[in-house]
């Protein structure tokens, strides 16, 4: 994996995508959440959401990436417009760094 800003991640959609933290100090400017309910859905989706929302931001950089899947409760099936037994999910904090 690369290393950019002292940390080891990889860059999508022109955001470097870190689970750890960036050395220096980079410019805290929110949180990232994002939750995917769609069929055929995967990571990739998951880091395209994330990115473009940092983006819109100002950030150049998610640190603190987490990522996974969860199942459904039967209940937001039946009740709810779940199209698939599963979710993606990811968050992070958006940051800037010069």
């Amino acid at each position: 994996m690369p290393e950019l800003y002292g940390a080891i991640g990889n860059t999508h959609d022109g955001v470097f995508f870190t689970e750890g933290t960036v050395d220096g100090t980079p410019q805290f400017l929110g949180s990232v959440t994002v939750e995917i309910s769609r069929q055929n859905s995967n990571l990739t989706d998951v880091k395209t959401q994330l990115a473009a929302q940092a983006k819109r931001m100002g950030a150049n950089v998610i640190q603190q990436f987490k990522y996974g899947q969860k199942a459904h409760k039967w209940w937001e099936q039946v009740f709810t417009f779940k199209w698939d037994t599963e979710s993606w999910h990811g968050s992070g904090q958006a940051v800037r760094v010069k």
